[in-house]
């Protein structure tokens, strides 16, 4: 049984920013002072209170929706979850193995994509045996031909959040946290992503995903969380969610 529970999370991510700092250091006082939503410690370090008293819980079978504006905490609440920013306040709960995708992230963008595609079963603990069904498979999702064998650096944003997709789900983790950009491009691909994505959750499997396309998390999500300016402010039914971040608007 997979669960993501986060209890009374605060987290400060700190900025070396110099042009921020000499900003900062300006209007610094002994101690820490607070300016706007970061604060400057005498340390010399910029801090910026990325969530704010952040109380979740996801469960197997559920698939979440991360709503809300550019700079709201959706990226950062996943980064929290998968663990690649420190603890911080609070208690932060998972059972289960996590993986974090990004579309605009790759792997190694100087390999090709077939490199990716081997690196990514050696990380993943798969064995070289099913090298060829995994080809096999991650041709016909991601439709590349011949781009597969280009460097990764050589593809457009749509390029590399296909082959992304295709490498991330290789090996069915826990939970999955999907960050951004899944739901957009052609209509053959989001069909691909939606059945794959329904694929997970019919194994009883947890997902989290942030995206600015209402329509996309209508059809992959069954619940909904609206986050801004790094707090919770609704969770329930996705279709909700969506009115809830609406009106708010």
């Amino acid at each position: 049984m997979a669960h993501v529970k986060l209890t009374n999370i605060n987290v400060e991510i700190p900025i070396y920013d110099a042009n921020a700092l000499r900003l900062f250091k300006r209007r610094s006082t002994k101690g820490k002072s607070k300016v706007g939503s970061g604060s400057f410690s005498t340390a010399g370090v910029l801090s910026v209170q990325a969530l704010r008293n952040i109380n979740l819980e996801v469960n197997d079978g559920e698939r979440l929706a991360l709503i809300g504006h550019n700079g709201a905490g959706k990226t950062t609440l996943l980064r929290f979850i998968a663990g690649v920013y420190p603890k911080g306040e609070g208690i932060r709960d998972i059972l289960g193995d996590v993986h974090l995708y990004g579309s605009a992230s790759s792997i190694n963008p100087d390999g090709t994509g077939y490199e990716n595609i081997l690196l990514a079963m050696r990380l993943n603990g798969l064995d070289k045996s099913l090298e060829p069904k995994i080809r096999k498979d991650v041709e016909e999702f991601t439709e590349l031909g011949e781009f597969l064998n280009m460097p990764m650096r050589t593809y457009s944003a749509g390029m590399s959040a296909r082959l992304n997709f295709a490498i991330a789900t290789l090996k069915t983790p826990s939970i999955l946290l999907i960050d951004e950009g899944i739901g957009a491009g052609d209509k053959n691909f989001a069909d691909k992503v939606e059945k794959r994505v329904k694929e997970f959750t019919d194994r009883a499997k947890i997902i989290v995903m942030a995206s600015h396309s209402g329509e996309f998390l209508k059809k992959m999500c069954n619940r909904g969380a609206v986050l801004r300016r790094g707090s919770i402010e609704f969770v329930g039914d996705v279709e909700e969610a969506l009115e809830f971040y609406d009106r708010s608007l």
